[in-house]
């Protein structure tokens, strides 16, 4: 086996997308709990959901007058105070300080999270905003990257989206073009949209009508094939191909060698900018977390994982502790599937004082809109 190279990002209209490796089977990242059903009584659900409501809004602890106000209950704030401690013992909300209000625990953020997971939706002005910004994307490469873009303006959050597996598309064109008398561009379109371009040192001796039986017997024998399956086909090939022919095919090949099976994945990120304007991460979170956002492999392993919930074609939410990597317990990642032949994902994260209605109705509309385009850019390919 040989030495792996790492990943190289390439900058795509200010959102960073990197090639990495990631392997889809490895459960050793444990899913996330699944929060108990509570039997709340129906002015404890409406607390609770006014406690998350506020914070989520001021950052600040909530007190049991600013409830009663804030939720125009028609009780006193001792009534209500003592309905906040019945939630605190249930675990759903915390006292930072003791004489400070509540805040939300991660399990209360779950129950309002469940709570509300089919009520959100966006405004039509948002909705207009997603169908001009991916409608008019030239490929699906573009559209991925327009994809990150929507997600973190319209969030405020860090925006990920992972493409289709590379490895288990299927090569639709293989064109080889001339760049000079000893140069040439080998193109591979997978029928997701993905294009690999590799430069090809001719040999001395061809001419352009050589060039163009090589380019024929590189269709024939590539077209339809699994995108992983490219090096070994151009291997075999190499010894296969006619005498005169064997050093362009050979020279493809050296070119195209890094076109690996376990190459499957793109990761494309934006918004890494709203972070530094969020005072709810402390300043050691947000450097894991910056950190964090550099280990491309990772967060493609755990936006693929994540996103397998138990309700299809709905996002799947992860909040704080929920999460299985250590670095992500002050965040929380709401995300869906798309598919194009194979399955991607798109996601955003943030910390777990996010507006997780706004997250949700805009992964669910972005995801819809996402995957309407894919299937017109499939019909027009």
């Amino acid at each position: 086996m040989g030495v792996e190279r790492p990943p190289t990002p390439v900058q795509v209209r200010g959102t960073v997308v990197v090639d990495v490796p990631i392997d889809v089977s490895d459960d050793n990242v444990a899913r996330a709990a699944e929060a108990s059903v509570l039997d709340l009584d129906e002015r404890k659900r409406i607390v609770l959901r006014a406690i998350v409501t506020e914070f989520i809004t001021t950052g600040q602890p909530v007190g049991s007058a600013h409830v009663v106000e804030a939720a125009g209950l028609e009780v006193s704030a001792a009534t209500v105070r003592s309905d906040m401690g019945a939630l605190e013992e249930l675990g759903l909300i915390t006292q930072p300080h003791t004489s400070a209000g509540r805040v939300p625990a991660d399990r209360g953020y779950r129950w309002f999270v469940d709570d509300l997971r089919n009520a959100p939706v966006l405004d039509a002005r948002q909705r207009e905003v997603i169908e001009e910004l991916l409608g008019s994307a030239r490929d699906v490469e573009d559209l991925l990257a327009r994809t990150t873009t929507v997600l973190s303006q319209l969030t405020r959050l860090v925006s990920l989206v992972i493409s289709p597996a590379i490895a288990t598309s299927r090569l639709r064109l293989v064109e080889l073009v001339a760049l000079g008398p000893l140069t040439a561009l080998l193109l591979l379109v997978a029928d997701t949209g993905r294009v690999e371009k590799h430069t090809v040192e001719l040999p001395v001796g061809g001419d352009e009508r050589d060039l163009d039986r090589a380019r024929t017997m590189l269709a024939d024998r590539l077209v339809g094939r699994r995108f992983g399956d490219v090096g070994a086909v151009l291997r075999l090939l190499t010894e296969e191909a006619p005498t005169d022919l064997r050093g362009i095919v050979r020279a493809v090949a050296d070119a195209a060698s890094d076109v690996r099976e376990d190459r499957v994945h793109q990761v494309f990120v934006g918004g890494q900018a709203t972070l530094a304007d969020d005072v709810s991460l402390q300043r050691d979170e947000l450097a894991r977390l910056l950190q964090l956002l550099e280990e491309r492999e990772t967060l493609a392993r755990m936006l693929e994982e994540t996103v397998e919930g138990p309700e299809p074609g709905a996002p799947t939410v992860r909040i704080g502790g929920e999460n299985a990597i250590e670095d992500l317990r002050a965040t929380s990642l709401v995300a869906q599937r798309y598919r194009l032949v194979s399955a991607g994902s798109l996601g955003v994260l943030g910390p777990t004082r996010m507006d997780y209605g706004s997250a949700l109705a805009t992964v669910r509309a972005v995801s819809d809109e996402l995957q309407r385009t894919l299937d017109t850019l499939a019909e027009h390919g």
